[in-house]
């Protein structure tokens, strides 16, 4: 592929991300919009220009580490020298694991079903759109964060480190992609969120210290799966986790009514 077939595919693809970040937030602003702000049970309001910010900032972070990726698809990996990876992360070069891999993959759809249908049970209002939109702009955000991060420090995966690991696991422009984890740091974004909005609903509080176990315990789960799998080092998932963490909390907070601010 020469130069100016690169360039094209690049803004190709940047289009797309674009064409579907737009589509997006007319279906965000469309569901926040009311003669005044939407204002659940729970507690958490929308308004179409919060929404607006949100969303448009989690699809530049998308678009931004997408033209990352292309340029960074056909770059050689970093070289790999075991001495330079700290001691806490070594135990990850030794892993491998094809069904942690794909129970990883399994459990991060069970577990975003389960935050949905929690938060939106918990609403118990005719307005499941303001626990559906704070969860789905904790993700955005998060996996945006994420992309942007992979790109920029472009850290091998551990199984690079590991002759066991057969050559056809190996994924150009994948395999340099390894901090922070993405699964941990969305699953953390979606649950915290989910969690935050519970908190703040009518339920016992029995419910809500379920669900905050259950919003920890969830992308713990996965960090340990991620790791096992030879996909991520233990900082990787940790820093991974802080961050979704902070992101689910984040979203609901900012959409609490100023009053109770």
């Amino acid at each position: 592929m020469d130069s100016s077939e690169r360039s094209w595919a690049n803004w190709s693809a940047f289009l797309k991300v674009a064409y579907r970040g737009i589509m997006l937030q007319v279906l965000v602003l469309l569901m926040a919009y009311r003669p005044v702000a939407v204002v659940a049970q729970s507690g958490h309001e929308l308004g179409p220009g919060r929404e607006s910010a949100v969303v448009g900032a989690g699809f530049a972070l998308h678009g931004f580490s997408l033209w990352h990726h292309q340029r960074n698809k056909d770059r050689p990996l970093p070289p790999l020298d075991l001495a330079r990876v700290p001691a806490f992360d070594r135990i990850s070069t030794t892993q491998w694991s094809l069904r942690a891999h794909r129970t990883s993959n399994i459990l991060f759809g069970v577990v975003a079903t389960a935050a949905f249908t929690t938060a939106i049970i918990a609403q118990r209002d005719d307005r499941p759109e303001v626990p559906a939109v704070l969860i789905l702009e904790s993700g955005l955000l998060s996996s945006g964060l994420t992309n942007t991060a992979k790109e920029l420090v472009r850290r091998p995966r551990p199984y690079l480190y590991n002759p066991a690991v057969p050559a056809s696991v190996h994924r150009k422009g994948e395999d340099a992609v390894s901090f922070w984890s993405g699964h941990t740091a969305n699953m953390a974004a979606i649950t915290f969120s989910a969690a935050a909005i519970v908190q703040r609903s009518d339920v016992s509080s029995d419910a809500k210290l379920a669900t905050w176990l259950g919003a920890a315990a969830a992308p713990a789960l996965m960090g340990y799966l991620r790791v096992r799998a030879g996909r991520h080092f233990p900082s990787d998932v940790l820093v991974g986790y802080l961050v979704g963490a902070a992101v689910g909390l984040t979203v609901p907070y900012i959409h609490q009514p100023r009053t109770a601010h």
